[in-house]
Order: C-alpha cells, then sequence, then structure tokens
C-alpha cells in the first residue's frame, strides 16, 4: 500500500470522530449558583441520569427499569429527569448512540496505532478492539445486543441510522486499502452491510451465551469472513 493511501486512510478515520457532535452550548449569559452557572449544573445532571441509564438498562433491562428509578439511580427528582429527556425511551437511544460513539473511537484509535497497514492486520486489530470492547463492560452488552434489538423505538430510523455508521466505516475502509474493488462488480453497500450483520449475529449469540465461547474463538469467526473478502477485493481484475 502506498503512502499517499495511508494517509487518505489515516484523514478518513480522524474525520470520523466528529461522526456524532457532542450537545451545543447555546446560552453562556445564564446565571450562576455558588460559582456554577445553570447551564453547568444541567450538564451535570444530564451525565448523572446517563450514568444511571447505563447502570440500570445495563443490569436489569429496558423493560425492567422506570423513570423513578432511573432518577432514585442518579439521586434526582422526576423534574430533572424531564428537564433532559421526555421518556426512558429516549434516555436509552441517548446512551445507545453514546456507547456506538465510544465504540467507534476506540477502534479508530487502535486502527490508526497499528504500525502495519497490511489490510488484514487492521481488521484483525479492529475485530480485537471491538470485541474487547464489548466483553469488558457486561452492561454495554446487555444493551448493545439484547435490549437495542428487541426494544420497539417510536424513531426506529434513529437506531437505523446509527447503526448504518458501521457500514460507512467498512466503506471508506474498503475504497481506500481496496482500490480495484469497483471493478468487481460487487455492491459495496450490499456486502459492508453483509459483513456487519454476519458480525452482529455471531456477537448477539456470544452475548446471550454469557460469554461462553473463547474469545479467540469468536475472533476467528468474525475474521474468517472479514479476511476472506479482504482477499476477494485485494486481487486485480483480469484484463
Amino acid at each position: 500500500m502506498s503512502t499517499s493511501e495511508i494517509q487518505k486512510s489515516e484523514l478518513f478515520f480522524k474525520m470520523t470522530e466528529t461522526l456524532h457532535d457532542d450537545k451545543d452550548v447555546v446560552d453562556k449569559k445564564r446565571r450562576s449558583f455558588r460559582g456554577v452557572s445553570a447551564e453547568q449544573r444541567q450538564a451535570e445532571r444530564y451525565e448523572k441520569l446517563m450514568e444511571a441509564g447505563l447502570q440500570s438498562f445495563g443490569t436489569y433491562g429496558f423493560y425492567k427499569v422506570t423513570v423513578r428509578e432511573l432518577c432514585a439511580e442518579a439521586k434526582l427528582t422526576e423534574r430533572y429527569f424531564y428537564e433532559s429527556f421526555k421518556n426512558h425511551e429516549e434516555l436509552l437511544i441517548a446512551v445507545y448512540q453514546r456507547l456506538i460513539k465510544e465504540m467507534q473511537n476506540t477502534i479508530i484509535a487502535a486502527v490508526l496505532a497499528e504500525p502495519n497497514k497490511e489490510p488484514k492486520q487492521l481488521i484483525r486489530v479492529g475485530l480485537t478492539t471491538f470485541l474487547r470492547f464489548i466483553r469488558e463492560d457486561a452492561r454495554i452488552a446487555r444493551i448493545l445486543f439484547i435490549d437495542i434489538p428487541h426494544v420497539r423505538f417510536e424513531n426506529s430510523r434513529l437506531i437505523l441510522d446509527t447503526m448504518s455508521s458501521f457500514d460507512t466505516l467498512l466503506q471508506q475502509f474498503g475504497r481506500v486499502m481496496f482500490p480495484h474493488y469497483a471493478e468487481t462488480g460487487l455492491n459495496i453497500d450490499l456486502i459492508t452491510a453483509g459483513l456487519n450483520g454476519a458480525n452482529v449475529h455471531i456477537v448477539t449469540r456470544w452475548v446471550h451465551s454469557g460469554f461462553a465461547q473463547p474469545f479467540d474463538e469468536v475472533l476467528e469467526s468474525c475474521y474468517a469472513l472479514f479476511a476472506a473478502m479482504a482477499d476477494y477485493l485485494g486481487k486485480k481484475p483480469e484484463a
């Protein structure tokens, strides 16, 4: 792979860190209390509710948690809950989106730090980081692979759009690392959706089993699919 291609890949990955914007600051002149502005206090309450959502949803499941219980976990009144969220579904979505952002940034950082830029090595690093992120916190695993797939959201498009961001990551990776992919006649959108779908099914079974299968076994199962596609895309088409 040429230096210019590596630079393009790194540029893309750095740009993806801005996929999810942080909350905007809209009024910097609001009154302060003991040196802390109203905005800062609201932001602190928001973070407490986000942590309460991660802890409660990740421990008991979405359908077994009420707004009152979330407030008790956050040590806040319900008045402050509704200051930031209209219902506990909206809180779950916010927690989910934050976890996706953290996961993607963790994977991107690991791939960028890998000195060996050979495509299959980067794939292995990315998958290893992804699986570790899931396994290291059972709350995250439950929210992403048990609750999210089974909750009927009012705005289902929002969840689908968030999930499709992984397709975008793979598409950009493929276009840079496999310059001849367009000549294969394959639909890159369908290929990335298929790879991500297979990956999700493998990990979902792993999570539902309580991580019964050894880590390396799960990693190799995921890697085999991606590596096979990398070999296919890496071939130069015949003249």
